[in-house]
């Protein structure tokens, strides 16, 4: 399974997703609830870097063009840095796939500033 970029980003933001739930109504109007999973789903991560070098973000493009948005891949442990534990956001038998395509956007001195929003899934 591929990996991404050893690349530390600059900005790490996170959602905790939502656990699997499904519903099912009843003509009275009250409704009822039934929880599929104590793991969360949907885990949608965005990584921002800044000032990277053309090899850096043709890493990442490279990584994008490999994966698309349909392929799972693992992500470095260092992306958790400021954690107590890799796991604190979601199971190690996660991977993460791309939920859109990296945004590149031209910064001075030729370098670049690249977004990537990713999703964990099981």
């Amino acid at each position: 399974m591929a990996a991404f970029p050893s690349i530390e980003p600059l900005e790490r933001s996170y959602d905790l997703g939502s656990h699997p739930i499904s519903a099912s109504a009843f003509s009275n109007g009250d409704e009822t609830r039934f929880l599929h999973s104590s793991v969360s789903s949907g885990v949608p991560l965005a990584l921002v870097f800044r000032k990277l070098s053309l090899t850096e973000a043709r890493q990442i493009s490279a990584h994008w063009d490999g994966q698309g948005t349909a392929r799972p891949f693992t992500i470095p442990v260092h992306l958790w840095r400021t954690h107590s534990s890799t796991t604190d956001v979601v199971p190690s038998t996660f991977v993460w796939r791309y939920a859109s395509a990296p945004e590149e956007t031209p910064a001075s001195g030729g370098l670049f500033d690249v977004s990537v929003s990713l999703l964990a899934v099981a």
